[in-house]
């Protein structure tokens, strides 16, 4: 077993620079087109290759023999993507994957699935389609993929395997989210008083039928924004606003449910410039709107025809409204803003998780004398695809409180109310960058209780780059981040909460020579108290309150590695990875991680 990894190591390595004599022949990695066909046909796409040895070691051990102390697994996986522009209107677009498990030479083990298939184009030079996958996102209430939880600013070693993550399940910056249907999108320019519109619309199916008792499953919506034209040239005065709508539904004339749902979001959006002045600028923002959702159940009535009546119905509204203040020689922003999410407010598209905490891990989801199934750690979190997904739900999916108990389900949490704010100092690029947002929140109905849950949450990152700052010639970078979080309630003493939680993480990326690098980081995080969990049921009612949840935890990641980037979006990295968790003073549940990995990327 030890030396499997060294083997797959030197195979890799071979692969690598097999490839790099080929991409030396014309300076590129892109593919060879004649001049003459490069709009008609064009190939681009990912390679990837991963090699990983993950250990496990530990006082959970002690008296478990079945568990392997080491996996070595990885993976050859190749996304050929294929472009062809039959004319200068339309386009087609296809992404081809060739995926192959180490330990699955000679064709075993190998896969071929399309990954990715769409076609867009325009009509008349006026209205934009595309049929197929497109990935949409409109306002944080209405349809939006939420970060996830587990980091706020994480150092360079651990992003690595994170873009895999974010790769495989079609997450952007701009937290949209994987459909497939079709979609279309116009715009209009006006003469006066507004400026322009533009009117967007999809249809998707987010979940197919098994011709039995699950339905399939549709959303369809679309947004109408405006912007008007200067309105006072001394104030810089405009406006932009919006009205978006998302229906998610299920067709109960597929298969033979029974009954479904209905979820319904119609919302006003609007950013108001009411001072754009050479040095400053100062924003009205907010978004509001309401909610319905319907749990419905097809009937035939007394004469033999079909038709849909309505179980239970759920109404509820939000509120966030805000100002910004820009200063521009300063290069800073703040923000306030005040919410108030109904309690029953519920939307498909935008209290959607990204992880699943009762997904089945990758990496030993059960171990201990007794198969107990392992909690997600910042281990899993950083790493592992098995608990990560870009599908709708339509309940309220479980959360960790440790990890994020005071917006759960992103902005669009229901059941809060209170103020958010937010710092952030210069760009990325610049010699520092620091950002610091918050919110002290409350409950707007008790759960068991008519006693009130408290938040508060701070968020602050720094990124300093040193070369900058000195003048170095290479590249040397620090990173900082951090996050508080406390829950509390008072109350009889069944009815305390008072949960507190802290993630610390530090990052250093230093470049030794021209494009190779070496990266260190590590993240901290503690959480102690009580809190209690509902269990959330069908028509996201509270069903149950099961033991109090009690921390007393301290998890610690530490990373370190090399990267070296042979030209841009192709780059190695060779990083080992250790992980300890501690679960409370002698507890005979704690145990420790590691990982050591290789890990080519070649986008072309």
């Amino acid at each position: 077993m030890k030396y499997t990894f060294l083997k797959y190591f030197l195979l890799t390595s071979i692969l690598i620079l097999t490839s790099n004599i080929t991409n030396a022949q014309d300076g590129s990695a892109k593919a060879s087109v004649k001049e003459e066909d490069k709009a008609k046909l064009q190939f681009n796409g990912l390679g990837r290759t991963i090699i990983s040895q993950t250990g496990i070691d530990g006082d959970i051990l002690d008296a478990d023999s079945s568990t392997i102390e080491n996996i070595t697994d990885g993976e050859f996986l190749l996304d050929l993507q294929v472009n062809a522009t039959p004319n200068k209107n339309s386009e087609v677009s296809t992404i081809i994957r060739l995926r192959n498990e180490f330990g699955g030479f000679f064709g075993a083990g190998m896969a071929v699935e399309v990954r990715e298939l769409w076609a867009r184009g325009i009509i008349a030079d006026v209205l934009k389609y595309r049929i197929g996958d497109m990935d949409v996102v409109m306002s944080p209430y209405t349809l939006f993929n939420p970060d996830e939880e587990g980091f706020v600013n994480e150092p360079a070693v651990f992003a690595p395997q994170r873009e895999v993550i974010h790769y495989e399940q079609f997450y952007t910056d701009e937290n949209t989210r994987r459909l497939q249907g079709a979609s279309l999108d116009f715009g209009l320019d006006f003469a006066q008083g507004l400026k322009d519109m533009n009117a967007k619309g999809f249809i998707a199916r987010i979940r197919g039928t098994d011709f039995f008792t699950v339905p399939n499953r549709l959303v369809t919506g679309g947004e109408l924004d405006f912007s008007t034209t200067t309105l006072s040239d001394s104030l810089g005065l405009k406006a932009d606003f919006g009205v978006n709508f998302v229906h998610t539904f299920d067709d109960l004339q597929s298969g033979n449910a029974t009954s479904g749902i209905r979820n319904t979001v119609t919302t006003f959006d609007f950013d108001v410039t009411i001072l754009d002045k050479k040095d400053m600028a100062v924003h009205f923002v907010g978004e509001t709107g309401m909610s319905n959702l319907v749990t419905a159940e097809r009937i035939i009535n007394a004469n033999g025809d079909e038709e849909n009546m309505t179980l239970t119905e759920e109404d509820d509204t939000f509120l966030d409204i805000g100002a910004q203040l820009k200063l521009k020689k300063q290069n800073l922003t703040l923000s306030v803003s005040f919410i108030d999410i109904g309690p029953d407010f519920f939307s498909v598209g935008a209290q959607s998780r990204r992880v699943d905490y009762n997904a089945e891990k990758t990496f030993y989801n059960r171990i201990g004398e007794d198969r107990n199934v392992r909690r997600p750690g910042l281990f899993d979190l950083t790493r592992d695809r098995g608990l990560y997904s870009f599908a709708s739900s339509d309940r309220l999916m479980a959360y960790d409180p440790r990890y994020s108990n005071t917006m759960p389900y992103g902005n669009a949490t229901a059941n809060r109310q209170g103020l958010k704010f937010g710092i952030e100092y210069g760009e990325m690029d610049d010699k520092i960058n620091a950002k610091i947002d918050g919110a002290f929140l409350k409950e707007l109905r008790g759960q068991g209780t008519f006693e009130l849950k408290s938040f508060n949450l701070l968020r602050a990152s720094a990124n300093f780059n040193i070369h900058k700052i000195t003048s170095l010639k290479n590249k040397l970078k620090a990173t900082v981040g951090l996050q508080i979080e406390s829950t509390s309630r008072g109350g009889v003493e069944i009815e305390k909460v008072d949960l507190s939680s802290n993630l610390i993480e530090l990052g250093l990326e230093a470049e030794l020579f021209s494009k190779f690098e070496v990266l260190l980081g590590a993240k901290i995080f503690t959480s102690e108290g009580t809190d209690y969990v509902p269990v959330i049921g069908q028509f996201n009612d509270v069903q149950d309150f099961p033991a109090p949840y009690i921390a007393d935890d301290q998890e610690i990641l530490l990373g370190a590695g090399v990267k070296y980037e042979f030209k841009k979006d192709i780059y190695m990295t060779l990083q080992y990875n250790s992980y300890s968790s501690q679960l409370g003073a002698d507890n005979p549940n704690d145990y420790n991680l590691n990982q050591i990995f290789v890990l080519y990327t070649m986008k072309f």
